[in-house]
């Protein structure tokens, strides 16, 4: 079988990192699979390039001066998977087609379904889920928006969690056609692990709570740095990467910023500044932290007992309730972190929910509802007394932070955010992941979804789903968070 797995980009990242993982679990197949990987770019650092090719015109449209036609771009996928694979692809995997990144993909989607190729679209995330500027990049060609998800059997649809299974299924997408598909856990190849010893000294830490990501607004650091504000003696609080994306300097610079003026125990970009590899950092930590409010797949919540760590932090019960049904124990997590609403302006709040709702609903070219800022608050209010610290933006989010640094009464008003975990979690659960998330486990889910697909009847008049009823399923004022804007 001949496969051509397409992403915009094979830069560093979830998708890539999930591509690579693919291509490694198949090497150990018997008989082999055919592939290529085709994408706007090819880093030097990409781990199969043998297998990889750049297509011009594939990648984001805000990368590239002209983002081509549809016919002109599919043309180009076309003729670079046959140079690769010495013919047609039986099969097309194309991650994030919907996502809004490449205004011409919605085209190239419909052209594949109406010519009856068999293609898996598979969806780490959605343009509809609080990202409107990428839904307006599909409204950039209008002749394709409403084509986007194509109604026939020889196109099915992969989604990482049960939450967008349920959105998709809700929307009508055929149940044969849909298919939970969660990522691989896959730490990757042994590496030599330096001594851990030599960061806690750097960090002047006793324990190093680490939190492993890039810096993006929706990984919520202002919630670290309150726990910080709030630790005992010798806790240190560490970050792995800055930002890439101009988009988030500003508030990562602030982030900095409040840290050293309050002089608290946090460490940023350790990933990039110490010299030290990911597996080192890892095993240097006394517990992996996750403060994000809005997950895709969840590699957070799972990753980090593979490495002998237990995870703390902020529950996300719409991803997560996948891994609790597998007997995945997250007993460190917490869903909401209250704080005082006598300590928040509500005024200056319930004027940026409406100011910041009102510009994605118009962005989605919908209504805003007349209770949307009642309902918005209401769901980041655990109590009428207390108000959610992810609900926030910055700005309201740092007043709390230094309240809680400069006053130990307030520091009190907190609720207990747990730094440690059960150690006896640490085995079970690694076990559970490796058996229900394992690369093996991944890797043969797809092989048989492919032959599925492989054998589904190739109609060349398909209909479409109805792009508005996923709209509905994700545009909701309760699931809004000031900082997904």
């Amino acid at each position: 079988m001949r496969i051509a797995i397409i992403h915009y980009h094979l830069k560093r990242g979830g998708v890539t990192r999930v591509v690579e993982s693919t291509l490694r679990g198949f090497e150990s197949l018997e008989p082999t699979l055919e592939c290529v990987v085709l994408g706007g770019e090819v880093p030097e650092d990409f781990r199969y390039k043998n297998c990889a090719r750049v297509v011009e015109g594939l990648h984001y449209s805000n990368a590239q001066s002209v983002t081509p036609d549809s016919h002109i771009l599919l043309d180009r996928i076309r003729v670079a998977a046959r140079d690769a694979l010495g013919g047609d692809p039986d099969l097309w995997h194309i991650h994030n087609h919907s996502l809004g990144k490449n205004n011409a993909m919605s085209g190239v989607i419909a052209a594949l379904a109406e010519a009856g190729e068999r293609v898996l679209l598979h969806m780490h995330d959605f343009a509809e889920d609080g990202r409107p500027a990428n839904y307006q990049v599909n409204l950039e060609r209008p002749e394709y928006a409403r084509n986007i998800y194509p109604d026939t059997p020889n196109v099915h649809y992969g989604v990482l969690n049960g939450r967008d299974y349920a959105i998709l299924k809700q929307a009508s997408i055929q149940p044969e056609r849909l298919h939970l598909l969660a990522n691989p856990v896959d730490a990757g190849p042994t590496q030599q692990v330096d001594n851990t010893s030599t960061i806690l000294g750097t960090l002047d830490a006793k324990r190093l709570f680490l939190y492993p990501v890039r810096a993006v607004r929706r990984k919520n650091f202002g919630e670290m740095l309150l726990r910080a504000a709030a630790a005992e003696d010798g806790d240190v609080f560490a970050t792995t990467l800055g930002p890439t994306n101009q988009n988030f300097v500003t508030a990562y610079n602030n982030w900095q910023a409040l840290a050293h003026e309050l002089e608290l125990p946090v460490r940023f970009g350790i990933g990039e500044t110490g010299g030290w590899s990911f597996e080192t950092i890892m095993q240097s930590a006394h517990a992996i932290l996750s403060t994000s409010i809005a997950e895709g797949f969840g590699l957070a919540f799972l990753e980090p007992w593979l490495f002998g760590k237990p995870i703390i932090g902020r529950d996300l019960p719409e991803i997560t309730a996948d891994f609790k049904a597998h007997g995945i124990h997250l007993e460190g997590l917490y869903e909401s972190l209250p704080v005082p609403i006598s300590w928040i302006d509500m005024n200056l709040l319930e004027a940026e929910l409406h100011r910041e709702l009102e510009k994605a609903y118009t962005a989605y070219q919908r209504p805003l509802p007349k209770d949307a800022v009642e309902r918005a608050v209401s769901a980041i209010s655990p109590d009428p007394e207390h108000i959610d610290f992810a609900g926030m933006n910055e700005a309201l989010q740092q007043d709390v932070i230094r309240r809680v640094r400069s006053d130990s009464e307030a520091r009190q008003a907190l609720p207990e955010l747990g730094n440690t975990a059960d150690p006896a979690s640490i085995s079970e659960n690694a076990e559970k992941i490796e058996l229900n998330y394992g690369l093996e486990h991944y890797v043969e889910k797809l092989v048989d979804l492919y032959k599925s697909i492989g054998s589904a009847d190739q109609n060349t008049e398909p209909q479409y789903y109805d792009p508005d009823k996923i709209l509905d399923g994700f545009l909701q004022p309760e699931r809004f968070r000031l900082l997904r804007t």
